[in-house]
Parts: C-alpha cells; sequence; structure tokens
C-alpha cells in the first residue's frame, strides 16, 4: 500500500459535511461484512459522506472490532447504541422510527447503516463508473475502485500481524501456485456446492500450476483431492481436526479461539492473493472477496463467468 494514498482517502472523506456511521459487524460471516463496508467506503465517496465506523461489538470483536485485526483507517466511535438501533436494512425494519431517528440526532449522524444499504447492493451501484481524482480514479469500474480501497484499509495491527505471518510461514508453497477456495460446513446449507472434480477442471483450464493452496474448513476436502488427484501438490492451513465450519459450534468458542480462528482465515486469503490464479465461487463472500482485491482477470469461479454483487 502505497502510504499517500491512505492520507488522501483520510483528507477526501474528512472533507465532506454529512456523516455515516457504518456498523461493522452487525450480523454475518467476517467477509460478509468486510465487502458490504467497502462497498458502503464507495457509496460515500461518491455520495460526498463522511465515513466513520462503529465495530465495538462486532461478531467477530475480541476487544475492540476491527483495530483487534487492523490499523484505523478512518474515525470510529464507541457509542453503545449503535449496537442496536444501526444496523442492516433487513434488521432495521423502519429506519424512520424513534430510536434511530434519536441515535442519529445524538451522534450527528445524518446517515446509518440501514439508510444506504439498498442503494449500493443493486446493479445500478455495480454497473456505475467512478471518478475520484485524490485517488487516482477516472472513469473507474467498482472492481477497480475495490483493488485501489482494499490495500489502502488492509494494513495489520502488529502483534496479528506477527500471528498471520506465523500461519503464512507455517505452509510450504512454491513461486508458482494457484488457489482454490472449496466451501463447505453451513454453507453447504445457504448455498449450490460443487464437486471437487468442477474445481480440477477449471484449474486445468488456467493451466498455471498443480501447485495449489486449498481455502477450506473441512479437512475431508483435503483429503479427498489427494486420494483423486494424486499427481497434484495441494497445501492448506485447514487443521486435521477440522471438520467445517458449524454456526452452532463456533458461538461456543470463547473470544480468543474466534479472534485466532479469524487470523488464520486472513493468513489463508493473502495466501490466495499472492497465488498466480484463484478458483472458487462468486457466490461465497471469500470468492467475491476476490473479485474485489485481485480482480477478475485473476480468478475462474466455477458458478459464474463474471464477478457478482450478491
Amino acid at each position: 500500500m502505497e502510504p499517500h494514498l491512505l492520507k488522501k482517502y483520510r483528507s477526501l472523506n474528512n472533507s465532506f459535511d454529512k456523516k455515516l456511521t457504518f456498523h461493522l459487524g452487525a450480523e454475518a460471516g467476517f467477509f460478509s461484512e468486510f465487502n458490504n463496508m467497502i462497498l458502503a467506503m464507495i457509496y460515500c465517496l461518491d455520495n460526498r459522506i463522511k465515513f466513520t465506523l462503529y465495530s465495538k461489538k462486532g461478531n467477530f470483536s475480541l476487544n475492540n472490532g476491527w483495530n483487534d485485526f487492523f490499523l484505523p483507517f478512518c474515525d470510529q466511535t464507541e457509542f453503545y447504541l449503535h449496537q442496536r438501533y444501526n444496523r442492516r436494512a433487513n434488521q432495521v425494519k423502519n429506519s424512520k422510527k424513534l430510536p434511530p431517528k434519536l441515535l442519529k440526532v445524538i451522534t450527528g449522524n445524518e446517515f446509518l447503516t440501514q439508510d444506504i444499504w439498498n442503494s449500493f447492493r443493486n446493479s445500478q451501484f455495480s454497473n456505475k463508473k467512478f471518478t475520484f481524482p485524490d485517488l487516482g480514479l477516472k472513469d473507474s469500474s467498482l472492481l477497480q475502485v475495490t483493488r485501489t480501497i482494499i490495500p489502502i484499509i488492509w494494513r495489520y495491527k502488529p502483534n496479528s500481524e506477527k500471528i498471520i505471518k506465523k500461519y503464512k510461514s507455517s505452509v510450504e508453497l512454491p513461486r508458482d501456485y494457484i488457489s482454490i477456495h472449496i466451501r463447505s460446513g453451513d454453507k453447504n446449507i445457504e448455498s449450490t456446492t460443487y464437486s471437487f472434480q468442477k474445481y480440477i477442471e477449471k484449474a486445468a483450464l488456467v493451466n498455471f500450476s498443480k501447485n495449489a493452496f486449498i481455502l477450506t474448513d473441512d479437512y475431508k476436502v483435503i483429503k479427498e483431492l489427494e486420494k483423486n488427484y494424486p499427481d497434484w501438490n495441494f497445501r492448506t492451513l485447514c487443521s486435521p481436526t477440522e471438520k467445517g465450519y458449524r454456526h452452532s459450534d463456533f458461538k461456543k468458542y470463547d473470544k480468543h479461539e474466534k479472534y485466532l480462528k479469524h487470523l488464520k482465515l486472513l493468513a489463508s486469503i493473502d495466501l490466495c492473493a499472492k497465488s498466480n490464479h484463484f478458483i472458487g465461487t462468486y457466490s461465497s463472500n471469500p470468492g467475491m472477496f476476490m473479485g474485489m482485491r485481485i480482480g477478475e482477470e485473476n480468478c475462474s469461479c466455477i458458478d459464474y463467468d463474471n464477478w457478482v454483487l450478491w
């Protein structure tokens, strides 16, 4: 990340008169929350709204939300009423009711998360061209903007970075490798799943390498891949004891266990981003994020030919 871009983003963001406080960690998994935060940031830039953040009690939080993992990039608040009345649109059915209106008055916000939620989650927004001269962007696609914004804010807190580096260094990867995200666990219930063959067929079309880093939370995936594709070299951060994500089980972990699991996920995502090419599904939040971080040209997904906002 070029430090001057962070400085320029802050200067531009702080120049706006109207203000939004975005609630990060209100409901969903980390990358669902992160992806939507990036989209909200871009919406705010485009509409000259100052973006501020609330994440203190986020569902991924150890003690300080965003600041447990990353360095600050904007003004933040810890005001407790954001936890209840500043949420996704589906969680706050009527943002004009008294509590959200009072929260705006108390905090000096013109906007809360629910007020803009549907404005950046539609095809008109995803197909829009953006111009932000301060950030060197002119008539840029949404993914061109996300590839500028993400490096600006993807700056690990030193103690978190130390653990993430340890995770990454534990995996021996060659210089050239591809990455594959294979969803499992509860996600099987939430969305269409695909056979391993579909991923390998897509990887063969890319034809970069038979060395692959696998992002998964179920070690059975690794065993099946090794059994069916012995000529491939598979590496992963998934441990042999992991049997897929179960939300009911995840909720039982203490905060520090959840923190370490999130750091391992971030390490895996970094290894995916560093690969020659990413294979996955755009309908998953990690797949959606990878398109936003490294661009469609570096991704091949088995559910959609092009990146989709969902």
